[in-house]
């Protein structure tokens, strides 16, 4: 009896063990999500995985340094994916008490719904009590399944994507769908549909729309909390929102009301705002000074994790460039010892060595001030000395490449130059990356006088970009490169805003990739530097 009591203290203590071993800081977090339910999850037609959920979990990782791998599944089995051992998060979940037993689940995402939609010809179903007799399609795996079949007498066909079921409702298969709002008003859009179907009655399960963990990863859960809280305040999750949902589709019973009451709320809130709007621009003018504050700190940290993805081909780059001045004045002390009494060669090693020292310590310069951030210091400098600087750190890169410079050098702009050499080295890299499947890889960096801006040329001859994806170009997270953080061209255009600059983007023609158009203030040579707060 004893051995046995021995025996089984060992057991709950090796089960204790693994128990919270398993829910350990880990390198790498398994996300599992559904691969079809646009816009918050899915797999687009060149097999990338996209959506709103995703970008979230991006940006969390960026602000906590959490790592995450994604696994796009059938919903059902995204469910069960961490009570298989599966997965450690469920990256977009509707909150319920039910679920509550098996999960922990984050902040609210966004307040979600789900609407009733018919085709716009039906007249017959106009609220929920007409569901009655009638034939409606749902997600499987549904929260709302048990509640429609307990309180309508109807016909349920459950389908495996919520596109699956739209299909059904515009080929009049089924009479009614049920179904997430957002996620229905995206892909009607996206189908040219949404003037052929309408929302009737009120909304239904309006729910927390959360990130899911075990129940017992309380750890997991709070470093998720974090990162939530902190893109909330820098903004990034208002830009994420605005991305990837739009207008709703149209509700016909609540048109009315909806006009009535946004009329006497409108003349109500114009009425208090006169009587208060003193103080509320005060405070208005606080909370933005403070979000304009807190954006800025998070867009510098963002601006930091670009320069290292990107710090491995500058530095080889640097040492590339480095090595020519180190060869010069090596070759000179090997035979100084034996030279001495040379007068000329002792003449020329005191005249070279010094302007090879120089070299490699304006280079040293260079990187010093690609790397630093700093507030944007406005000032006039040389366009054309200033292109030739911030080429020399991405020199080594460009040996095989068709360069050409376009530049007059009597151009004279104002901008702050560190922030004018990190344009030009993101823009670059990426003409660079784009070029190498061209048979003769070419790229051209010119410029154009105007009234008041000199505007300034990126043209390479790579394979260019889809028309539809270019409005995206300058988003957060949005790249098309199978290995690329999407930050470098949102980067940019921070910068080029900071310095009251304008960039747009364009396909110019066939045979000719992407072309960046980046305007610069024209300015004359002398002026002071003003800090641009």
């Amino acid at each position: 009896m004893r051995k046995y009591f021995v025996f089984l203290i060992t057991i709950v203590l090796v089960i204790s063990v693994f128990s919270e071993s398993s829910y350990a800081v880990k390198d790498t977090y398994r996300v599992a999500g559904d691969s079809h339910f646009p816009p918050y999850e899915y797999i687009d037609d060149d097999g990338v995985y996209k959506g709103f959920n995703v970008d979230m979990l991006k940006a969390i990782s960026l602000v906590t340094g959490l790592e995450f791998e994604f696994y796009p599944m059938k919903w059902e089995d995204a469910y069960y994916s961490i009570e298989k051992g599966q997965a450690d998060i469920i990256q977009g979940m509707k909150e319920s008490e039910e679920r509550k037993a098996k999960f922990l689940f984050s902040k609210s995402l966004l307040l979600n719904s789900q609407s009733i939609f018919v085709l716009d010809s039906n007249t017959s179903i106009n609220t929920e009590r007409d569901l009655d007799g009638e034939t409606i399609a749902l997600l499987k795996e549904d929260i709302i399944y048990e509640e429609i079949s307990r309180k309508y007498d109807a016909k349920i066909i459950e389908y495996d994507s919520i596109e699956a079921a739209l299909d059904a409702l515009l080929k009049s298969e089924v009479d009614v769908l049920i179904g997430n709002t957002l996620t229905i008003n995206y892909l009607s859009k996206e189908k040219n549909c949404i003037e052929q179907i309408k929302i009737v009655g009120h909304s239904l399960n309006e729910q927390r729309y959360c990130i899911a963990v075990d129940k017992n990863n309380e750890y997991l859960i709070e470093r998720l909390n974090a990162g939530i809280t902190e893109i909330q305040k820098s903004g990034i999750y208002d830009s994420l929102y605005r991305k990837w949902f739009g207008t709703p589709i149209k509700n016909t019973k609540d048109q009315y009301e909806t006009l009535l009451k946004v009329t006497i709320v409108s003349t109500l809130a114009f009425t208090v705002l006169i009587i208060i709007i003193q103080g509320l621009n005060r405070r208005l003018k606080y909370i933005v000074e403070t979000k304009t504050e807190e954006q800025k700190i998070l867009i510098n940290e963002l601006r930091h994790y670009d320069k290292l993805q990107f710090m491995d081909k500058i530095i080889s780059s640097i040492a590339h460039e480095i090595r020519n001045p180190l060869t010069s004045i090596k070759l000179y002390t090997t035979q100084m010892k034996d030279r001495l009494g040379d007068e000329q060669f002792i003449l020329a090693a005191s005249e070279d060595i010094p302007e090879e020292i120089d070299r490699i310590d304006e280079l040293i310069k260079e990187f010093m001030e690609y790397t630093s951030p700093r507030k944007p210091m406005i000032e006039s400098f040389t366009l054309y000395d200033e292109l030739v600087k911030a080429l020399k750190l991405v020199k080594f890169h460009i040996e095989d490449i068709n360069f050409v410079l376009d530049i007059d050098k009597s151009y004279i702009v104002r901008f702050d130059q560190g922030h004018f050499k990190q344009i030009v080295l993101n823009i670059l890299l990426n003409s660079i990356d784009a070029v190498k499947t061209s048979d003769m890889p070419t790229i051209k960096i010119s410029a154009r006088e105007g009234q008041e801006y000199i505007s300034l040329y990126f043209q390479d001859n790579g394979p260019g970009m889809d028309k539809d994806n270019l409005q995206y170009i300058f988003e957060p997270f949005y790249t098309t490169k199978e290995y690329g953080n999407g930050l470098g061209l949102f980067i940019v255009k921070q910068l080029v805003d900071e310095n009251e600059g304008m960039i747009s983007a364009s396909i110019p023609g066939e045979g000719m990739g992407m072309t960046i158009t980046l305007k610069l203030k024209k300015g004359g040579p002398y002026e002071e530097q003003t800090p641009n707060n």
